[in-house]
């Protein structure tokens, strides 16, 4: 099994002991360093203090089980505002939000798209484009997915002369 299932399989009953919800484990090598990056979220954010709680019982762990052979970094932190989406259950939870979308093969020339999430349906997800268009991938053909954040779109839908929304 690779590290990688490894830690998740670990951090996954540590996360829901703590009300939380593990979204995502990461292992990144840069330049000969290990990183094990774990991202958490629970309903109105998570604090640092969650995480540094959550450090210290998965670093036990991984220590106990000997999961991570050598040295290593291990990271716990918020998903932040581009939160990444793995699940299906998680683009049920964000329909309705921005989102870009990456697929692994190309539809209609296209692998990257961006616009309103919509679905899941039928083991898919989908977006809306700017334009109005829909597209519907199966969730395996999917490589990457996360929420896109504009910090314009308050002060552009209070119609916000400065801002280049609203009448002027």
């Amino acid at each position: 099994m690779e590290v990688r299932e490894e830690v998740r399989q670990l951090a996954d009953p540590l996360a829901a002991e703590d009300g939380l919800e593990l979204v995502d484990v990461e292992l990144l090598v840069q330049g000969g360093r290990r990183t094990i990056r774990v991202l958490l979220d629970r309903p109105g954010g998570v604090r640092v203090g969650d995480c540094a709680r959550f450090s210290r019982r998965l670093s036990d762990c991984l220590e106990m089980n000997q999961t991570v052979a050598g040295p290593y970094f291990l990271e716990v932190s918020s998903p932040g505002l581009d939160r990444p989406i793995r699940t299906l259950d998680a683009v049920l939870r964000f329909a309705g939000q921005r989102a870009a979308l990456t697929t692994t093969v190309a539809c209609e020339g296209r692998r990257h798209y961006e616009g309103e999430l919509l679905g899941p349906s039928e083991g898919r997800a989908g977006i809306r484009t700017d334009e109005g268009d829909e597209h519907w991938f199966p969730w395996a053909e999917v490589k990457t997915a996360h929420l896109v954040v504009d910090p314009w779109v308050g002060p552009r839908s209070a119609g916000d002369p400065r801002q280049g929304g609203g009448p002027r």
